[in-house]
């Protein structure tokens, strides 16, 4: 049996288990923040973020009740390398720590000085309005965005968001979601190959996302960094929509040459205009 291409979840539910016990501080950081911090699981680990932005990886090692965490370097005060010793390899520091030490190395202040190097190294103006988009939709069970930059086995590109649809009788479909600034010059042509390839990728993979994802949302529910049912069931088909954000005057052009080209592409436009009569 070949091994399916994409997998976001923890195989050992013994691990999974002692992982949401180790977390609980972390996921309530995650909330008080309002879900500016972010924690997704990949295959066997998690991926800690701010503001879109991948702040380190985090596995755990059962055997030995020990995580490693991977953190750049750059976002790393010397303070908290002193106190953890961790060893460098090719820009990350490598923390080694027991699990008892995972809360004191993401206290707030070090959550709160690792975001702050991020936000000097690391914007992009596309990450920030798709954590805004990431933030707006949390708790909701009728539209869940599952998963950010996701790329599996066989593709080459990170499509930005996948969401999933709630439709009758309490079933989901996936719907990808590619977030475009305005000015992007994709949005003349190059994301509706985008958009297609991804939606394509999970069709023709869908066994494969279904239990993948079908399995994530579980332990995130577990975890409590989801709202909704206990576990859902993912049926076909799949869609996919381009979100435009600001730069209207230029993604009113781009957005008209997209419809030509291809009537079937969906897209939603966000515009930060301002309505005069609320400013009475």
């Amino acid at each position: 049996m070949s091994s399916p291409v994409i997998k976001r979840y923890i195989p050992d539910e013994e691990a999974f288990e002692a992982i949401k016990s180790d977390f609980g501080f972390l996921v309530k950081r995650i909330k008080i923040s309002g879900f500016e911090y972010d924690l997704q699981i990949r295959d066997g680990y998690f991926n800690l973020y701010y503001k879109g932005n991948s702040i380190g990886k985090i596995l755990y090692k059962k055997p030995i009740e020990q995580y490693e965490v991977s953190i750049h370097s750059t976002f790393v005060h010397d303070r908290i390398k002193k106190r953890f010793n961790p060893v460098s390899l090719n820009n990350y520091l490598i923390f080694k720590i027991p699990r008892k030490q995972l809360h004191p190395l993401f206290s707030s202040q070090n959550l709160n000085s690792m975001a702050s190097k991020v936000k000097k190294n690391n914007f992009q103006e596309e990450i920030i309005y798709e954590q805004m988009l990431m933030t707006d939709n949390v708790n909701r069970d009728d539209l869940i965005i599952i998963d950010r930059q996701v790329m599996d086995k066989v593709s080459k590109t990170k499509m930005d968001l996948l969401t999933l649809k709630r439709k009758e009788n309490s079933n989901y479909q996936f719907c990808v979601v590619e977030v475009k600034l305005g000015n992007n010059p994709e949005l003349e042509g190059e994301v509706i190959k985008q958009l297609k390839g991804y939606v394509k990728m999970i069709e023709d993979n869908f066994n494969d996302y279904r239990e993948c994802y079908e399995k994530n949302f579980k332990q995130k529910r577990k975890l409590g960094t989801l709202a909704g049912p206990d576990s859902i069931n993912i049926v076909p088909d799949v869609s996919g929509v381009v979100v435009v954000m600001g730069y209207s005057e230029l993604a009113n052009k781009s957005i008209d040459k997209l419809g030509k080209k291809d009537e079937s592409i969906k897209v939603i436009q966000f515009k930060n205009w301002l309505n005069i009569k609320e400013l009475d």
